[in-house]
């Protein structure tokens, strides 16, 4: 009996480290899913936290370069209904993992009027590395070198990756954080769609 605790704790923690990233300390951390059922019930809390009331906290005003040297600013935000910005690292695997995800994303949803950017945590750090990862996985949204105020913003958050969704008036309207999958992440875009109508 004491064996399968053991196990059981030891699955638990393993678990916890795959979900999430520490932003302070650069190590995983978040609660652990062992079971469907549990990760049935994520989703709807994902779903529950995108369509939560409107914060009246909004994205930063910025202008900043993206990751392949583009100038980019918040402007962005005015040509899209909703945009997803997914704030990441290359240091953090669960961030690294879910790319693909936003990828997919990104190409299936540019017909209901969203948009996904990415804002690389470490990419003015370790600009290499970033594009690396955005290469490998032939990233073709926008990914933003943090500068200025989205520096600060960056600076503020305590676990990667986190996914913010933000209306064209810059108004975060959602937050998630974890990785997530495509299905995931589109229940959570339609959710907030929905709220926004």
């Amino acid at each position: 009996m004491k064996k399968k605790i053991l196990i059981l704790g030891m699955a638990l923690m393993v678990a916890a480290g795959i979900s999430a990233c520490n932003a302070s300390s650069k190590t995983s951390s978040s609660e652990a899913t062992t079971t469907e059922s549990k990760q049935a019930d994520a989703k709807a809390e994902d779903s529950k936290q995108a369509e939560s009331d409107k914060e009246d906290k909004k994205f930063p005003e910025f202008t900043a370069k993206t990751v392949s040297g583009e100038d980019i600013s918040s402007d962005l935000f005015k040509d899209s209904k909703l945009t997803v910005v997914n704030v990441w690292g290359s240091w953090c695997g669960p961030c690294v993992q879910e790319i693909p995800e936003l990828q997919k994303l990104y190409e299936s949803m540019k017909d209901k009027d969203v948009n996904v950017i990415g804002l690389a945590q470490d990419a003015g750090t370790d600009l290499d590395a970033v594009k690396e990862i955005i290469d490998k996985n032939k990233v073709t949204y926008q990914n933003i070198v943090p500068e200025g105020a989205t520096e600060d913003f960056v600076m503020s958050i305590m676990a990667f990756p986190t996914t913010f969704f933000v209306d064209s008036d810059r108004n975060i309207v959602g937050v998630i954080q974890g990785n997530r999958n495509l299905e995931a992440f589109t229940a959570a875009v339609e959710g907030v769609l929905e709220k926004l109508k």
